[in-house]
Order: structure tokens, then sequence, then C-alpha cells
């Protein structure tokens, strides 16, 4: 059963209607996981300032884009990895990255390796890392402002993975070439939480 609405600037509220047209001309195209959101101003206005303050962290666009995907794979979210995958390659970055990212590999990039790593294990535990596991990421070059800006990265794709998966709204055509199967990424088990 359907529980979405794909709104459009021409559909939706009045509140939204400027912001999904602003949408439309930035991307080129106004992506589903925005149009789901066009019928609830709070939500979509949340949601674009949760990005906009991500793309203006001290992260490069190559790591906030490890970031958005590294996430979007542990939680599932086949849309947003799809999604990020394409602005991942429109900004140049290489291939090699993305698919290590979508796949759960490890990256040739020390610096870049211990990003996708932190990323995931701050999304699979839930932030309670370890002493070592923390003192990793910033031995790599990185420091305890950028981790939050991890952090933040995580929860702009966290709204969008939980939206995707419990909405369950269809893939835009302009991702359809990055289409994404959790069965494809190698198993998440090092990364789980260990029993108590």
């Amino acid at each position: 059963m359907k529980h979405f609405t794909i709104y459009d600037p021409k559909t939706a509220p009045s509140e939204t209607t400027d912001t999904l047209r602003a949408l439309t001309d930035k991307i080129g195209f106004l992506p589903n996981v925005f149009a789901v959101m066009g019928g609830t101003p709070e939500v979509l206005d949340g949601f674009v300032a949760l990005n906009q303050n991500f793309g203006s962290t001290t992260l490069s666009a190559t790591e906030r884009e490890i970031i958005q995907i590294a996430a979007s794979v542990e939680n599932d979210g086949a849309y947003c990895v799809a999604g990020h995958s394409s602005f991942a390659t429109k900004q140049g970055i290489d291939d090699e990255i993305i698919k290590a990212v979508r796949t759960r590999d490890i990256l040739v990039n020390p610096k870049l390796a211990a990003l996708h790593k932190f990323t995931r294990l701050v999304t699979v535990k839930r932030g309670k890392l370890d002493e070592e596991e923390f003192k990793e990421f910033i031995s790599a070059g990185y420091n305890a402002d950028q981790a939050m800006e991890v952090v933040l990265g995580i929860c702009v794709k966290m709204f969008s993975n939980l939206t995707d998966n419990l909405l369950n709204f269809p893939l835009d055509e302009e991702f359809s070439d990055y289409a994404w199967d959790p069965k494809s990424a190698a198993s998440p088990s090092e990364l789980q939480p260990k029993a108590a």
C-alpha cells in the first residue's frame, strides 16, 4: 500500500512551492526524496537545512559523499546509495572510491579509509565507539570537530534513509544507473557491537 505523495511545485502546498522549485533549479530535477516531503513544510525545511549545513562543513566533497554513501549502506538506504553514487560521479569523485564504499570494501587512501570506517562504526554502533576506534579516526588526520561533522552527515542520511525505508518511494530515473542492492555489499559483521 502506498503511503506517500510525490509532490512537485504545482501540486505542493504553497508553503513548500518555492523550496521545491529552488531544489529543481539547483539539481536539474526534483529528486523523489525531496518530493515526498513536499506536503510538510517543517519536514522539508528541516531536511534542506541539514543538507545545506553539512555542505558547509570543513569536509571535502569526496569526504562528504563517502559519509553519505557509507551511512546509507549501513542503513540499507538503497535510494540514497544510488542518489549519492550519482552525485559523487557528477562531482568527479573516483569510481573506485564510490565502488568501495557501496560494497564495504577497503579504500586505498589511508585517510579516506579511516573516514569510511569511522562513519560505518558511528552509524552501526550508534556513536558508542571504543577509545581506540575514535583515536584511529583522529590519527588519520581528522579532529574532534570533524567527528561532529561526520555525525551531522550521518544525521542527514538517517533522515532520508528512514524516509526511504518507511515509504519505499520509487528511485528517480536519473539515479537508475546507480541502483543498489544491499546484497551487493560485503557483510557488516566486523562492525557490529559485541554482545555483553
